[in-house]
């Protein structure tokens, strides 16, 4: 069974219409149609569609294992009500180890020094970091997969909430500013976890968790000297 019949056979299985299927995964009708005849015999969205589907995107991809293996991972949860710190449980699993079909590899932010080596940094997403992640997670959080990155925070600014070394996961599909959430910014080279909050006149107030050691900040938006925001941080897991 090659990769036209699995989609077909999945997409009439779930009773979804190929105008649907390309809505939710964003590609055209015309892809999935090309798909299904064989007219187009690959694609990077399967694990888009695997999800939109709710099947393996493993068997989808290579035919190996079930359709419906972890289907159990795409029910729906209920999301939480605030950006209150959630207690996840956390599994150690062999890096070489295939990716499930409920996983993904992220790229990971980090501050690398310029070539020049004068000490300067830049962030710089991936530089050949990668991580897995939960599709299940991003889903629950309607984080987009393309828009998913990752990075460790550094420091005690935002303690107690987001303690140093806690991994944390980045929607870059959101950058436009809610007053009161956590957003990752680039700031001169350094990679910053902050509040953030709009004032008049186009000025941004940069706020620490841990204010009786860290003031707030305040910048015109687009000054030079302004940080850049690099997207909201949707999620985070703190190592005591």
């Amino acid at each position: 069974m090659e990769l036209k019949d699995r989609l077909k056979k999945a997409r009439k299985a779930r009773t979804m219409s190929q105008v649907r299927l390309a809505e939710v995964t964003g590609l055209d009708q015309t892809t999935i149609s090309n798909l299904e005849t064989g007219k187009v015999q690959s694609t990077s969205k399967v694990v888009e569609i695997a999800h939109a589907l709710r099947i393996s995107a493993r068997w989808l991809a290579t035919g190996e294992g079930d359709m419906d293996d972890n289907v159990a991972e795409f029910r729906p949860k209920q999301a939480p009500k605030s950006d209150e710190l959630e207690m996840l449980d956390t599994v150690v699993i062999d890096e070489d180890e295939p990716l499930a079909s409920n996983e993904i590899m992220l790229p990971v932010f980090r501050e690398v020094e310029f070539a020049a080596g004068n000490g300067r940094t830049q962030v710089i997403e991936n530089h050949g970091a990668q991580e897995r992640f939960s599709l299940t997670k991003l889903a629950k959080k309607g984080v987009k997969p393309e828009n998913a990155a990752l990075a460790v925070a550094k420091g005690d600014s935002m303690e107690t909430t987001i303690l140093d070394g806690a991994t944390l996961g980045i929607d870059k599909g959101t950058q436009h500013i809610i007053d009161g959430k956590i957003y990752a910014l680039d700031h001169g080279g350094m990679l910053r976890i902050k509040r953030l909050y709009r004032l008049p006149i186009d000025r941004l107030r940069v706020v620490s968790d841990n204010s009786d050691e860290y003031p707030d900040e305040v910048y015109d938006m687009h000054a030079e000297d302004a940080p850049r925001v690099i997207g909201r941080v949707f999620w985070w897991e703190n190592f005591d």
